[in-house]
């Protein structure tokens, strides 16, 4: 290799960890100081950098250098984009490119379920990405050990983004059927009711209107089983509530 081409290589990687380093410290003064402006110019704005800055280095197999300190700066950051937009932005652009690890890709994820589930404008911002970003957006949200498909999301997102979203999280339940088939055993349920049927309910409660009546022995997709009512998709993609006593694990 030519040695000049060898020294401009050295020389721009100094370079790099040069600017990185510079931006390291902009990033921990700015957030010691509260100064919004020089925290958000400083905070990485793609998947790569975030996680140089807060992640674990695989390579060398040590922290990086914001490691310890990654989910008060991840929740300030998080704060932040409650009145910015370019925050928001930033967040979905590293959402994208994400693979959910631990620790501080973790702190990110959990911070992100929050804001889309009590930000009522997230949505509008998510309908400006093309279907690739979309998919892989939803895609991390959703790719997480305990996957459900949350009731407050359901209720908060537009019909066409329900769609898209739900389109990504059966994806991913059904890569996760054929897996459990090789190492764990899969549950799947069906509707049980002395009276032959239930009744799918628009919400979680006993007085809310009635979707459609669901046969006893039906298959359903469960998606959030956190509360007494249950979250649920229909063998036709009908989406609401029917309470957990109606609901039994198929034999």
């Amino acid at each position: 290799m030519n040695k000049y081409f060898i020294i401009f290589l050295l020389i721009a990687t100094c370079n790099i960890n040069a600017q990185k380093n510079s931006n390291i410290q902009l990033l921990k003064e700015g957030y010691n100081a509260k100064n919004e402006k020089t925290f958000i110019d400083n905070f990485p704005n793609n998947f790569k950098d975030f996680k140089s800055i807060f992640g674990w280095n695989d390579k060398l197999d040590k922290p990086n250098a914001l490691y310890s300190e990654s989910n008060d700066f991840i929740k300030y950051f998080f704060e932040l984009s409650l009145s910015n937009d370019n925050c928001k932005k930033i967040i979905i652009k590293i959402a994208s490119q994400a693979k959910w690890e631990a620790d501080a890709v973790n702190y990110f994820h959990m911070n992100l379920v929050l804001l889309v589930e009590n930000d009522e404008n997230f949505d509008k911002i998510l309908q400006t990405l093309d279907d690739k970003n979309l998919n892989e957006f939803w895609h991390f949200y959703f790719d997480i050990e305990n996957l459900i498909y949350s009731q407050k999301l359901y209720t908060i997102l537009d019909a066409s983004m329900k769609e898209k979203s739900m389109s990504v999280f059966n994806i991913l339940k059904r890569e996760r059927s054929i897996d459990s088939d090789k190492h764990r055993k899969l549950y799947r349920y069906q509707i049980f009711d002395k009276d032959g049927y239930c009744n799918l309910r628009k919400y979680g409660n006993a007085k809310s209107e009635v979707i459609e009546k669901i046969e006893n022995n039906e298959i359903i997709n469960v998606l959030d089983s956190s509360e007494d009512w249950w979250f649920i998709q229909t063998n036709k993609g009908l989406v609401g509530f029917i309470h957990k006593s109606r609901i039994k694990v198929k034999n």
